[in-house]
């Protein structure tokens, strides 16, 4: 699945608007993981996928500093593998999908691993991606792209998931406009 990158989805990060302009959002990404990791896979965790700083592979913890929001901001109650400082940094796009999944998961979320890619593709990381029981992938274009597609990735993210065989041709795509001046005009989740 593909869910939107975007730190507002982490709850208790929307400022105080009412309604939330993204809990249709949240709840459809809950629904959507909810599903994906109750499909039989022999209690193998997901791989998080993510545009990263660097190409990275393995357990990270949550952080959105890098989009300006203090980690003592993050929600309560997160896996205990996160505080205890054994896990580098995520990027802010597996840090959304690490928090999106610790409600599911709760403390195995701690264990996720996760693959951040720069560029293309190396070897090893397109063989975790064909390892991988099922992926999670934090969609949204490139930093500073106009690609506000249905599956916007980041051409690193777009290319080894190519290189692992993804296809994404026949995905649900759900969308949720928004009418805010200061969101995009739609989120999307896209699910297989």
């Amino acid at each position: 699945m593909i869910l939107p990158a975007t730190p507002l989805l982490v709850p208790g990060l929307v400022p105080a608007r009412r309604p939330d302009p993204l809990a249709a959002v949240r709840d459809a990404v809950a629904g959507a993981l909810t599903e994906l990791v109750a499909e039989p896979t022999g209690g193998a965790l997901p791989l998080v996928v993510a545009h990263g700083p660097a190409p990275r592979h393995g357990p990270l913890r949550p952080s959105l500093a890098g989009s300006g929001i203090s980690d003592r901001w993050l929600p309560p109650g997160l896996p205990a593998a996160w505080g205890r400082g054994g896990h580098g940094p995520a990027g802010t796009g597996a840090s959304v999908a690490l928090l999106a999944l610790a409600p599911v998961l709760g403390e195995r979320a701690g264990d996720v691993p996760t693959l951040e890619v720069a560029g293309p593709p190396d070897a090893a990381a397109v063989a975790a991606l064909r390892a991988a029981p099922v992926l999670v992938v934090a969609g949204g274009g490139a930093p500073g792209s106009q690609d506000r597609g249905p599956a916007a990735l980041t051409p690193g993210v777009r290319a080894a998931l190519r290189e692992a065989g993804v296809d994404l041709a026949g995905a649900r795509v759900l969308t949720f406009p928004q009418e805010d001046e200061y969101l995009p005009s739609a989120y999307r989740v896209v699910t297989a």
